[in-house]
């Protein structure tokens, strides 16, 4: 598999991520746990758990941990898949499944105590992908 460079590092954030622990072990466990939950959440979604079947979440949960510590300046680089290329081999991602996903984000954030602007630059910052993840008519 070949992986891409990707240039991703938002000033924004930056502070939510000093904001999610004192040092980095203790941002990154809570990274972890945060995305591990959210994941498991969107798995066992009616709407959009489909989309997870037959795949390994939680190593789902570490790339696009991964893909964030790269984005939120906690790493200086990211091995992985672009977002689009991630979500080629799945069924086509309506508007409407992205949606429920940032909504399930939404309450795995404010279920860890995120505040209020955690919460709205970490979906400014998911919502951002959403042209290059949601399949055009």
């Amino acid at each position: 598999m070949v992986y891409q460079e990707i240039p991703i590092n938002l000033p924004e954030l930056r502070g939510l991520w000093s904001r999610l622990g004192r040092d980095a072990a203790s941002g990154e466990s809570k990274m972890e746990a945060i995305l591990q939950d959210f994941y498991a959440r969107m798995a066992a979604d009616m709407l959009i758990g489909f989309f997870f079947d037959g795949r390994d979440v939680a190593a789902i949960a570490r790339k696009q941990a991964e893909f964030l510590l790269r984005a939120m300046g906690a790493t200086p680089s990211y091995q992985g898949k672009a977002p689009a290329q991630a979500h080629d081999e799945l069924p086509p991602i309506l508007s409407g499944h992205f949606d429920r996903r940032l909504r399930l984000l939404e309450e795995t954030l404010r279920a860890h105590g995120l505040s209020e602007e955690d919460i709205r630059t970490w979906i400014g910052f998911e919502n951002a992908f959403r042209d290059a993840i949601v399949t055009k008519p």
